[in-house]
């Protein structure tokens, strides 16, 4: 049987002493690929998309060290940086190569992580239905870390507030909390599963917006470059568009639309160019090395700042 992983839904720091008092479980947010693992006499990865990814990495020689005859585990590809946190910029690497010669090379160079976070299946029997706790007790005995090298079990607290502050320290992607008495439910975007992500926040000028699925799909995003004296472009943002903001944003959009862009734009996507006089307030993961926003999720619309006072400091 093939799975679709169990998603989260998305909470906020605010929760968590919540979220200890219900016995919740915390596990530190990783900062990779998505991943189904089907194990029999060989490995097979699977991603969100349903493409088998497995060639990407052979350094997944890690069958002698899962104790069972097949089993299928849920977790994230990670790479980790020097400092040994997982690195999505050295994953990104990883992730666009079809040359299997440069596939190796990276192997070796980088080699990737398998942290499993669940169990979904042992040795032919399904057990999704079985609660969290009970899964995790199985996963602790499957997998021999002592042999273990490029697998790991994740780490996982009832110390919500501590893991935290951890991650804080270290400037990591956020923490999922977890309902231990929840089954695993494939495909399904679940308040049993809460990420709780570590995001910081910026005001955008909005220069431009795209229109594949929506009058709206998503918002082209800039800030000033106070140094160049130019508009930089950051990105765009899809997550947190409203059809009610849509409806009030596109007959406004329309009248300031131009032909010519006021950001250097080299992408694919066809963009309807605007006048900048709107302000997008973005929370966000990090800025990329492209000077490109990640994971960026609209929180509002400003209308009391002018566009020019939109500067990142953060520019590479």
């Amino acid at each position: 049987m093939r799975y679709e992983p169990m998603l989260c839904k998305l909470g906020d720091k605010r929760m968590i002493n919540e979220l200890m008092k219900k016995g919740y479980f915390f596990e530190p947010k990783l900062d990779g690929t998505r991943a189904i693992c089907y194990v029999n006499s060989n490995i097979r990865f699977i991603n969100r998309r349903n493409r088998n990814i497995t060639y990407r990495y052979p350094e997944f020689d890690f069958r002698k060290c899962i104790k069972a005859k097949s089993c299928v585990l849920d977790g994230e590809i990670v790479v980790y940086n020097e400092k040994g946190v997982p690195d999505f910029h050295l994953l990104q690497t990883r992730e666009q190569l079809e040359s299997e010669l440069m596939i190796k090379t990276r192997a070796a160079q980088m080699p990737a992580t398998y942290v499993v976070f669940d169990v979904l299946e042992v040795d032919g029997k399904q057990i999704i239905e079985k609660a969290l706790a009970e899964r995790k007790k199985v996963l602790a005995n499957l997998i021999d870390e002592s042999r273990a090298e490029n697998i790991e079990v994740i780490f996982f607290t009832k110390a919500g507030r501590k893991l935290w502050k951890e991650l804080q320290k270290k400037k990591a992607e956020g923490m999922i909390a977890k309902n231990p008495e929840s089954t695993y439910q494939p495909g399904v975007r679940s308040w049993d599963w809460i990420k709780i992500k570590n995001l910081k926040t910026i005001d955008c000028a909005i220069v431009g917006y795209t229109s594949e699925k929506r009058r709206i799909s998503s918002l082209v995003l800039a800030c000033w470059n106070l140094a160049k004296r130019k508009w930089q472009y950051l990105g765009r943002v899809a997550a947190g568009l409203s059809d009610e903001l849509i409806d009030w944003l596109y007959p406004r959009f329309k009248r300031l639309e131009k032909k010519q862009p006021v950001v250097s734009y080299r992408g694919s996507k066809e963009i309807h160019w605007i006048k900048p006089e709107f302000i997008a307030e973005v929370k966000f993961l990090e800025l990329t090395k492209d000077n490109q926003l990640r994971a960026p999720a609209l929180v509002r619309i400003r209308l009391d700042k002018r566009p020019k006072e939109c500067q990142c400091t953060e520019l590479l």
